[in-house]
């Protein structure tokens, strides 16, 4: 058969499916035949629109054949050789058919898989993020009860300059954890001016009593650490390590890049720990929980006691550089 004969028979028949597909797939999604309770239904409905698709692409398909070729002298009838043809035909074509329905059940099931796996890590994220928040929450309010009590302790020991001092303090402070109610992590830099106004707070308290030493390396400034992450440690190391002596407590913190982690280390030289550290209150327990929530098992948290005394609070992360515009680049 010469080549332009054979175009001209089989390209209408491949259009005629292209034109038939589309009203295939929309009777397969009415009545579908796969991954539904009512499939016997699909089934019996898809198998005669097979059947009627096939018969009726037959037809076409001699009409089409008798109008390129001419009618030969022995030709059957139209209905008896479309019964002939269908016969024939429906277990190949047939499968086509079926095949146009699977292919569209497989696209729409992958589609909708990924939507379903991209929708429940949105809800999982969010789901962190509250639980972030909420602990955040959480320190807030205990760290300005303590802010407060530390007013309270000045004027009702005759201190109102002092206790004044703190106010102006505080505010600062308040205005510090608005600004970043709404992050999670922020450079170590920025963490550690937080910690200093807290502790220019605690040195009105503590006068000559507390010496801090921040000893932070200059490449771990720029990494990322949870926000408010240090200050519930530097209040531990205080109330625990410093408070209840008369003599002068100290309080280093520390910074540390190590190959890929992080360290971050505030140690206080007290008499050490003499209950377990998750006793301590609400600040360590939500340290924990965070990290956790914030890095899985990429973080570690610890509060031991040192051997030649105190105790240190020691957190390992991630190391991970902040932003180019919080860095100031």
């Amino acid at each position: 058969m010469p080549f332009d004969v054979a175009l001209r028979i089989q390209m209408p028949l491949a259009l005629a499916w292209a034109l038939f597909t589309p009203g295939v797939t929309w009777l397969g999604r009415r009545v579908p035949p796969f991954g539904n309770r009512r499939w016997p239904l699909g089934v019996a409905v898809n198998l005669v629109s097979s059947m009627a698709v096939v018969f009726g692409l037959g037809v076409f398909y001699i009409v089409n054949t008798r109008a390129v070729q001419g009618v030969s002298p022995d030709a059957q009838p139209l209905m008896r050789a479309a019964l002939r043809s269908f016969v024939f035909w429906f277990s190949s074509d047939g499968l086509l058919y079926w095949a146009i329905l699977a292919i569209d059940y497989g696209v729409r099931d992958y589609r909708e898989s990924r939507e379903r796996a991209l929708r429940g890590a949105q809800l999982e994220t969010q789901l962190s993020e509250a639980r972030l928040h909420a602990l955040t929450m959480q320190l807030q309010p205990h760290f300005l009860f303590n802010a407060l009590h530390t007013i309270g302790q000045l004027i009702r020991t005759g201190q109102p300059a002092r206790a004044v001092q703190v106010v102006a303090g505080l505010g600062e402070l308040l205005r510090r954890v608005l600004d970043g109610a709404a992050t999670q992590e922020v450079p170590l830099k920025q963490e550690l001016d937080f910690v200093r106004s807290y502790l220019d707070i605690e040195q009105i308290r503590f006068r000559d009593r507390l010496k801090v030493v921040l000893d932070p390396d200059p490449e771990a400034l720029d990494a990322t650490v949870p926000y408010f992450i240090l200050q519930p440690l530097v209040e531990n190391a205080i109330k625990h390590g410093i408070a209840s002596r008369a003599t002068v407590g100290r309080v280093l913190i520390g910074a540390r890049r190590i190959d890929g982690t992080l360290h971050l280390t505030v140690r206080d030289d007290g008499s050490g720990l003499s209950e377990p550290a998750g006793a301590r209150g609400v600040g360590l327990a939500n340290t924990s929980a965070r990290l956790r929530q914030l890095y899985g098992d990429q973080a570690s948290f610890e509060v031991v006691n040192m051997a030649d005394g105190g105790v240190i609070a020691r957190i390992v992360l991630p190391y991970r550089l902040a932003a180019a515009e919080w860095r100031g680049d």
